[in-house]
């Protein structure tokens, strides 16, 4: 019913070729079209090393055609997927959080082949959260892809591991090291960003580049934390996002994450960085910010832009900023205001929006995506002037990354939804449902679109069932998906001995991850009794429903009449029911469950034209009003 989670699925990948000193051959993968696959390839999450997320193929699909777009296949992975897939010789190559790699084939989905990476336990959210990458090294067709604090090198044919390189401290109960970059290959070397979660005192968060042939490393530099003057402090430095490369100048740049704390501001705290493509020696830092507490990261992946004859890198900030500098000093050209943080309180605090996916690029105009924080979510930039000259008020919230074929630009988010919008005027020109939030890319080929989707909460113990790789077409034989429905009683254990808010006695309910609408003040508190089932909701100042619709989407057009209390089962399959609806005073007691024998980790109040009716998945979040998670999930049983 509901989309809460929030997915930081970022990430890029590119090829590179052999330069001086490389210790192996490595041949790039063109971008263009094949004759063993008869299809233009998508070899890495941003299409180039440069990051363009635009294809220069000779696709197919375009403005006229895209609403022909219809599913062909999809693949049921076996956990959430926020990577995006690397499409190369016919063969989909993409991780998912439970750290497996699957091969399959463009045509049909079927697996050719699965690698299982070996779990490890201290990850944000998934086991594999980036991207692969995939380059001929030494004559040998190889993926590279991280999975938890580890570079896997595969071979392409049969997925047999070649080699793999270990970040952060061998032997460390606690090290919190973890790959959420997507690896370039260029140079002979394979070059990915580490991170430590704003945490990991004593290790290391940078960038680090290890030779493709062997996985041993060439260089290393550390953001965080730094030592001498302007030293930053654990975790302010991360590097979470993705590098790009400018083979010209020899510079790899990429962009770094800020924290909380008040005394871990550095260098490289919340900066764009430059550093030499053959040593890893700086280059050059940008930072748009003074020293601050605001988490305002730069993710993604820097688009590297030639226009007008400027060598430019563009990549938007958390604070809903998309900055553009020059390439060879890191000197700022101009600053794009598309939107503002997702910052609950001012003064530091933990950041849910901005910038996070990156941007695609294409023939003076930048399409981006925004998370959760003040809408719209949709932008379209022009540079090198920085002018919004779109903004597209229907998609919800996002942190997938756009790509751009033909003047189209296509985009998933959190609202259960991949769509296709014009570049040059944000009008929308095709959209689908899918069976989770998109957080991930889309990777195009000639006449295809390969997309991900899955949601469900972080955690080792659990996983979703209905997250997989989609392949949408201009032609073929359409396909269905079917989903089984959650466990029930006969599988699943009632979590009764359990102490969790809101169960057994009243809990306040927040309203933190939905700004209420303006000029009010809205209060609830919510109390659940299990065992027999009851459920007591008390509100105040909540207002009209139609209040809380965000204007110009469809769930605002469709209208709201009352306030609801609705019980969903999973948030990667969220069926569920409603249990009441508030009365006058904002009230309400229920005991009805939805679903004897079900299990629900979710009580939500939701603003809703038809009270009996369970919002759809696409305009779930945009009805959204405040929720609870329960984690064991609740088993309600009837009173007697």
């Amino acid at each position: 019913m509901l989309v809460i989670t929030l997915i930081f699925g970022i990430g890029a990948i590119g090829l590179g070729r052999p330069g001086a000193g490389a210790s192996a051959t490595v041949r790039a993968l063109a971008p263009t079209r094949t004759a063993a696959s008869r299809a233009c390839d998508w070899p890495m999450w941003g299409y180039a090393i440069t990051r363009p997320f635009a294809t220069r193929c000779a696709s197919k699909i375009s403005a006229s055609n895209v609403n022909r777009l219809r599913l062909r296949w999809f693949f049921n992975s076996r956990d959430v997927v926020t990577a995006t897939p690397a499409v190369v010789d016919g063969t989909v190559y993409v991780g998912d959080w439970s750290g497996r790699v699957y091969a399959l084939r463009a045509r049909d989905g079927r697996a050719r082949w699965t690698f299982t990476a070996a779990p490890e336990r201290l990850v944000y959210s998934g086991q594999i959260v980036a991207s692969p990458a995939v380059a001929t090294v030494d004559g040998v067709r190889t993926v590279f892809v991280p999975s938890g604090k580890t570079m896997y090198a595969l071979r392409a044919s049969d997925g047999k591991e070649l080699w793999h390189h270990t970040m952060g401290r061998k032997g460390a109960a606690n090290d919190p090291t973890e790959i959420e970059s997507s690896p370039v290959v260029a140079d002979g070397k394979v070059i990915f960003g580490f991170d430590v979660h704003n945490s990991g005192k004593g290790f290391a968060a940078g960038i680090v580049a290890v030779d493709a042939r062997t996985g041993r490393q060439r260089w290393r530099l550390v953001t965080a934390p730094s030592t001498g003057v302007g030293a930053t402090g654990a975790g302010c430095g991360d590097v979470w996002g993705s590098p790009a490369v400018d083979r010209a100048r020899e510079l790899v740049i990429f962009g770094t994450g800020n924290c909380t704390a008040p005394d871990r501001w550095g260098r490289f705290s919340d900066a764009m960085v430059a550093v030499d493509l053959g040593t890893g020696a700086l280059r050059w830092t940008f930072q748009p910010h003074q020293s601050n507490r605001d988490d305002l990261d730069f993710a993604g992946a820097p688009n590297l832009i030639d226009i007008d004859g400027q060598a430019l890198a563009g990549l938007g900030n958390k604070d809903g900023v998309y900055y553009v500098v020059d390439r060879t000093t890191g000197q700022r050209v101009t600053s794009a205001v598309a939107t503002g943080p997702g910052l609950t309180r001012p003064g530091g605090n933990f950041s849910t929006g901005g910038f996070i996916g990156p941007a695609a690029y294409q023939d003076g105009i930048v399409v981006g995506g925004t998370a959760v924080g003040p809408a719209p979510y949709l932008h379209g930039i022009a540079v090198p002037s920085g002018a919004v000259i779109w903004q597209n008020q229907e998609p919800s919230a996002t942190y997938a990354a756009s790509a751009i074929v033909n003047g189209t630009a296509i985009i998933g988010g959190t609202d259960f939804t991949l769509r296709a919008v014009a570049v040059g005027t944000g009008k929308k020109l095709w959209s689908q449902p899918m069976k989770g939030a998109v957080s991930g890319g889309v990777a195009i080929t000639r006449e295809d679109v390969f997309a991900v989707a899955g949601i469900r909460e972080p955690g080792l113990g659990k996983r979703s069932r209905s997250s997989g790789v989609y392949r949408f077409s201009l032609h073929g034989k359409r396909a269905r998906i079917h989903i089984p429905p959650p466990a029930s009683s006969a599988t699943t254990k009632p979590a009764s001995n359990v102490v969790q808010p809101c169960v057994g006695s009243p809990c306040t309910l927040g309203f933190e991850l939905k700004k209420p609408p303006a000029g009010l003040a809205p209060s609830a508190r919510l109390e659940i009794t299990p065992r027999p089932f009851r459920v007591r909701v008390h509100a105040a100042g909540l207002g009209p429903p139609m209040g809380w619709l965000r204007p110009g989407t469809p769930t605002a057009t469709a209208g709201a009449t009352a306030y609801a209390v609705f019980l969903s089962e999973s948030d990667d399959n969220p069926t569920g029911g409603l249990v009441c609806v508030l009365d006058a005073r904002f009230d309400c007691t229920g005991t009805h469950i939805p679903r004897r024998g079900a299990t629900y980790n979710r009580a939500s109040i939701v603003a809703v034209k038809d009270p009996h009716t369970l919002p759809t998945l696409a305009d779930g979040f945009e009805r959204l009003v405040t929720t609870q998670s329960f984690d064991p999930p609740l088993q309600p049983a009837p009173g007697r």
